[in-house]
């Protein structure tokens, strides 16, 4: 656990530094500038907006050891987690046998809704992570041959975002664009697009599909729902363990259909 906890608190501080440079960076850009000097009927806006991006900095300075204490918690939880799916994985049979009595399926059955858990848990844990570091890695560098600033705070964001199939990393990398483009820096904005909708979108186009058609046939569409529903009952956690228990719901449901509704209908039937 301290092999994890400690370079996970190491990359969270400096994760918190570069987010505190990345505000400073936005607060002094040109486009800021050209807002304190705003003003409607009149009314000068500038000095109020600077003063809010000025209590917005000293927030997110105050805050800099409660970020701290949440990717503390975060980093626990998962460890946790993945320590618990890790032992359950490696030994299902001695799970099954003691949920066995109250499993309403027959035992044919029951042998195949533990695999098929199996199956959904490894491809959903295996895709996601897999999926996540790649984009993340990708755009990290994109960003460094840019020239943008904070790559690794991007990349670790990304990471983050990767979760969500088809639009998570676009909601990095796009922004990122149009900050290029705004800087005068066209060639490179419509390069880092390319790059987003080619390299790094074929990541979650080819390699996600890939890895659930290998393992069990999930489709995207419920890895998406259940991660915006997950992280509204479980919070960041719930990025994982809400596509999984949409999985498994759906797994219930096939097989409850299987074991009583067609036998049901097949007797109505003679």
């Amino acid at each position: 656990a301290v092999l994890i906890i400690v370079p996970g608190l190491l990359i969270a501080g400096l994760l918190i530094n570069q987010a505190q440079e990345i505000t400073q960076t936005v607060l002094q850009s040109p486009i800021i500038e050209r807002i304190r000097g705003l003003q409607i009927r009149g009314i000068p806006l500038g000095p109020r907006l600077a003063e809010a991006g000025g209590q917005i900095v000293a927030a997110i300075g105050s805050s800099a050891f409660g970020l701290v204490g949440t990717a503390t918690r975060l980093t626990l939880n998962l460890t946790i987690s993945f320590f618990g799916l890790y032992y359950v994985l490696k030994h299902p049979g001695d799970m099954l046998l003691d949920a066995r009595p109250y499993i309403p399926f027959s035992d044919a059955n029951t042998e195949n809704l533990g695999k098929r858990f199996k199956d959904v848990t490894v491809s959903t844990v295996i895709g996601t992570g897999v999926v996540a570091a790649l984009q993340g890695a990708l755009l990290g560098l994109a960003f460094a041959v840019a020239g943008l600033p904070n790559g690794l705070f991007w990349a670790v964001v990304t990471m983050a975002f990767a979760i969500l199939p088809v639009v998570g990393s676009g909601m990095i990398w796009g922004p990122a664009a149009v900050v290029l483009i705004m800087q005068g820096r066209a060639l490179a904005g419509v390069l880092l697009i390319v790059w987003g909708v080619l390299v790094v979108g074929s990541v979650d186009n080819f390699i996600r599909p890939l890895i659930y058609r290998r393992f069990s046939a999930i489709h995207p569409l419920i890895t998406l729902i259940g991660a915006i529903g997950g992280v509204s009952y479980f919070g960041l956690l719930g990025l994982l363990v809400g596509p999984l228990a949409l999985s498994y719901f759906f797994e219930l449901i096939r097989m409850y259909r299987e074991e009583y509704l067609e036998q049901e209908v097949a007797k109505s039937r003679k």
